[in-house]
């Protein structure tokens, strides 16, 4: 009896310590800290948003990894429904709409609701397209002012309202100074450019402007536009490739700047001349060739670009 006794303590002994190796899910402490974010914040009928969940003890540091927080929506769906932490107590979900537009509110919760915190999902028609349209669309080398307007369609073609948008320049300075706009019920939304001729010194022969916004998942939708600057001279240059034979080039015209239409000239280098943006030319025989491209402008302005190439062309070049 001694001995049955004795071997059933043995027994219940040996199981205490595997039951200790249980580990119980980590609690959230009074006073937790929450935050709460999506990306995007505003989603197509069909679309899916990134929730980030970010959790902190009353000191300010991380909860403790595997620490469960709890998620809701109002509308929609998300998964998983419970997320654990990470070292950086922080988990992320995916929240999906399920076809009805409106606003979705998204909720996060630890200790049993004790902390609780929200953000909302804009569940609607996203940015398809964007239009800019610049007015003027040429300014003198005395710079002046241009009206840029961007207009924003769904993917129906439909204006879409409130809908954030950025311009840029690579030449003066936007009334906006880079700040998002919105747009109106019309889908449209306006900037203004103004350009000096300090602007245009260095002969710029062109202003790029670009209009930006988001689609439903992220990602950028965007229009360019170029301004050209006229009342500069002409900058002259050009490529060169080998042709459809040994002996035959092409040649394209990349000249820019200038006042009005430009005409082109182009010395071949063996007696032969032509004229138009983007000849091509056949030589009788292969050999070195200095090729001139001579461009004028409607005001008498010229340039003349120059290339040595060896006939047959191996390799593409340029004339500047």
């Amino acid at each position: 009896m001694i001995y049955r006794v004795a071997a059933a303590l043995l027994l219940l002994m040996s199981l205490l310590p595997a039951a200790g190796c249980d580990k119980a899910t980590p609690v959230a402490p009074n006073g937790t800290i929450l935050t709460i974010s999506a990306n995007p914040s505003k989603i197509g009928p069909t679309g899916r948003s990134t929730i980030t969940v970010v959790g902190r003890k009353p000191d300010g540091q991380p909860l403790n990894p595997g620490t469960e927080v709890r998620l809701s929506v109002d509308k929609g769906t998300i998964d998983p429904a419970i997320v654990a932490v990470d070292s950086h107590g922080e988990g992320t979900a995916i929240f999906r709409a399920d076809g009805r537009s409106g606003t979705a509110k998204v909720t996060a919760m630890v200790g049993g609701g004790m902390t609780m915190v929200s953000t909302d999902v804009e569940i609607g028609q996203v940015a398809k397209t964007i239009v800019l349209q610049p007015t003027p669309t040429s300014v003198t080398t005395d710079g002046g002012t241009i009206s840029l307007l961007a207009i924003v369609r769904d993917e129906t073609g439909q204006p879409l309202a409130n809908q954030g948008v950025n311009f840029t320049t690579d030449v003066g300075r936007l009334n906006s100074r880079g700040a998002i706009l919105q747009t109106n019920a019309n889908g449209q939304v306006r900037d203004t450019l103004t350009v000096s001729a300090q602007d245009l010194e260095g002969n710029v022969s062109t202003i790029n402007v670009t209009a930006q916004t988001t689609s439903g998942e992220g990602a950028l939708v965007s229009a360019n536009a170029q301004i050209r600057v006229q009342g500069g001279r002409p900058v002259a240059s050009f490529n060169y490739d080998k042709g459809s034979t040994d002996n035959e080039v092409f040649f394209t015209n990349t000249s820019t700047g200038g006042v009005g239409t430009l005409t082109f000239t182009w010395d071949f280098g063996d007696g032969e001349s032509e004229s138009g943006p983007n000849p091509s030319h056949t030589y009788s025989s292969p050999g070195p060739y200095t090729v001139r491209l001579t461009v004028v402008d409607q005001q008498g302005q010229s340039d003349v670009a120059t290339a040595r190439i060896i006939v047959p062309v191996t390799t593409p070049g340029s004339g500047t």
